[in-house]
């Protein structure tokens, strides 16, 4: 098993999430970290653990989160790709637990699992089940990046790797297109803490993330059902996806789009007729403000 981890200039946590992946139960793994030209303390302290297993690869420049992790996939020898943010803390089993589901579910591509949050508290619930998941994903990535274990087998027979082009998003766009050629799914068990600070991506950069992320949600409707909306259509398509408010006199407008969907689909057979007609109902509820959300 590989961990991949990039980090730059990650001194205020990165002791705390290195050490949570060496204390890991199962033993049998390397640890790569990708310095990403970082300009503090992030070297000596990844100089101050002293364990055969950590690998340290450092960027001649600064190439970004993404760049990283795909060069972080590269050098991984292992059968499994454990992904690791540099702020996170992994529960001691996780790498256990994430290896027996993935020996035990062979057409399992990527996982990702149950997080809480800290320093705040909370544990948010993440869709389990596998159809409406791959629905889900039309609107938004439903799998916490920083708790993926992925099959480096299935990653390398389909070219996956993270779409630098979508630079604060490549994850969503990964796992969107994982569930073109395999099954992409959510355990509940509670593997990771996931950390919220102020210099996130999520957070920092959440409208540069979203522009990224509307790309995404429109290419799945290109990719997956075989048609591109026109301007208007895309606009109340993203207005849908995200739970945005949508004017009432607009309600006959976003029935026919929703049923061109539904078409769409019963032609492509992509998404469970279903567990997708429920999806759209539910967010139409949302966006038109029947369901006595505000």
């Amino acid at each position: 098993m590989s961990v991949v981890m990039p980090v730059y200039n990650g001194g205020q946590y990165l002791a705390e999430a290195i050490q949570s992946i060496l204390n890991q139960t199962f033993m049998d793994f390397e640890f790569i970290i990708i310095d990403d030209g970082s300009t503090d303390q992030t070297i000596d302290i990844i100089s101050s653990f002293h364990d055969k297993r950590i690998f340290l690869h450092k960027n001649d420049n600064n190439l970004g989160n993404y760049p990283s992790r795909n060069i972080g996939m590269k050098f991984a020898r292992g059968r499994y790709i454990c992904v690791m943010d540099a702020d996170d803390i992994a529960l001691p089993c996780r790498l256990e637990k994430q290896h027996d589901y993935m020996e035990q579910n062979k057409e399992t591509g990527i996982c990702g699992s149950s997080i809480q949050i800290i320093p705040a508290g909370g544990c948010p619930k993440f869709i389990t089940d596998d159809e409406y998941l791959k629905v889900a994903f039309l609107s938004n990535n439903f799998c916490s990046h920083p708790s993926l274990i992925l099959r480096k087998d299935f990653l390398l027979k389909h070219q996956l790797f993270y779409n630098e082009e979508y630079y604060f998003a490549a994850d969503f766009d990964l796992c969107a297109r994982g569930f073109q050629v395999f099954k992409v799914q959510n355990s509940s068990d509670k593997l990771l803490q996931y950390r919220r600070h102020s210099g996130q991506i999520s957070t920092a950069k959440y409208a540069e993330q979203q522009k990224y992320a509307d790309s995404i949600r429109i290419n799945q409707l290109i990719e997956n059902l075989g048609f591109e909306p026109e301007e208007i259509a895309t606009l109340l398509h993203l207005k849908l996806m995200k739970k945005i408010h949508i004017e009432k006199a607009l309600k006959n407008d976003l029935k026919s789009w929703t049923e061109t969907i539904l078409e769409k689909n019963r032609i492509c057979k992509y998404y469970e007729e279903a567990r997708l007609s429920n999806f759209l109902d539910y967010l139409s509820e949302i966006c038109l403000g029947t369901n006595g959300a505000k």
